[in-house]
């Protein structure tokens, strides 16, 4: 069965959603959900029989290193990797005492392949010590042009198991290309775009199109733990294996707001604190206990002015574009859009 869900209210990962179907203009039909848990999966899993079953990646891609804390979170301090105007965040800390989280302290991401799945690991400081598991959000955002607005997020949410599973991973879509507001990697005062308002792959709500073995997530042991997402290569059919691709890790304290996932749109950097102990702003503040990176290049070769990306001897820039009113005036942006909508394009088995 196909369904897709449009999320027209702000919206806390697996503390609240919509239902709805999205189409390339969606249908507002809300039906607000309120859950304090990870929801049931056992009434959408009895129609579903899963044949494409990934087993782990045979050919590496792409590996990246992010910056970490593990060797000098005593200093409660972060000197690198954490730069509030371009979107990127170092702070696996608690807010005000700063309290190291190793389970929310990405170490290195990667891509492997085999014939039908991509796999992108994101490789952690260490578990939560409380626990003695990964406990957090962990995801990855795609974007398939490189103009630093991604067409999809990849998300998945404890409890984890060692064995590949669909139930505790979330695709999310920005359907009108709104996300990362008028200035892409800066900071956009009053942004009233609706960032990802669209869920594609959610098997808790018997939400995908038409392959419940589109999306898996796996938990892998070892000195350094990971969380594995693995996603079916077929939705770059149509356009080609090349993308831009980020990770992130939070901490279910702080929780993930779809609609605002450009944070740095949607709070002031004062509000917000800093890890750097050189900062007017320090400690952390609002924004606490996450950590994110650079976007790096999958299939092609980046020349360094690519929004959002890795450093690759390239400049820095401030893409601008100018806000467009198409007259649709659904979703939370009312009518305004910042750049031409692409998910359609590249994915169009997501807008049927």
């Amino acid at each position: 069965m196909k369904r897709f869900i449009l999320i027209l209210i702000p919206l806390m990962f697996v503390l609240q959603a919509c239902s709805g179907k999205a189409e390339s203009v969606p249908t507002e039909v809300p039906i607000e959900l309120q859950v304090t848990e990870i929801p049931s999966t056992e009434a959408a899993q009895i129609s579903i029989v899963h044949t494409d079953i990934p087993q782990g990646g045979t050919e590496e891609r792409a590996y990246a290193h992010d910056n970490e804390n593990s060797n000098n979170f005593d200093n409660k301090d972060v000197r690198f990797g954490d730069e509030f105007q371009k979107n990127r965040f170092e702070r696996p800390f608690t807010a005000n005492d700063m309290q190291y989280l190793p389970d929310i302290d990405i170490m290195d991401f990667g891509i492997t392949s085999d014939d039908q799945f991509f796999y992108i690991r994101i490789i952690l400081s260490g578990l939560d010590p409380a626990t003695n598991t990964l406990t957090g959000f962990y995801g990855v955002e795609i974007d398939q042009n490189a103009d630093g607005r991604a067409e999809l997020m990849l998300a998945t949410k404890p409890p984890y198991s060692s064995e590949f599973t669909p139930n505790n991973v979330v695709a999310f879509a920005d359907f009108n290309g709104d996300i990362g507001g008028p200035t892409i990697n800066r900071p956009d005062e009053g942004f009233a775009g609706d960032g990802y308002e669209g869920i594609v792959f959610d098997l808790s709500q018997n939400i995908h199109p038409d392959d419940p073995d589109l999306l898996w997530a796996r938990f892998v042991e070892g000195d350094k733990p990971a969380i594995e997402i693995a996603y079916k290569k077929w939705i770059f059919k149509d356009v080609g294996e090349r993308f831009m691709w980020s990770v992130f890790a939070f901490d279910t304290s702080q929780g993930i707001t779809a609609k605002n996932f450009n944070i740095h749109d949607t709070i002031s950097e004062v509000d917000a604190g800093s890890p750097n102990k050189g900062n007017a702003n320090y400690p952390i503040k609002s924004l606490a206990a996450m950590d994110n990176t650079c976007r790096v290049p999958m299939g092609f070769q980046a020349n360094g002015s690519e929004p959002l990306g890795c450093f690759v001897n390239g400049p820095d820039v401030a893409v601008t574009v100018e806000e467009k009113d198409d007259g649709n005036t659904s979703g939370g942006g009312g009518g305004v859009k910042f750049g031409l909508p692409q998910l359609c394009l590249f994915n169009p088995v997501f807008c049927k």
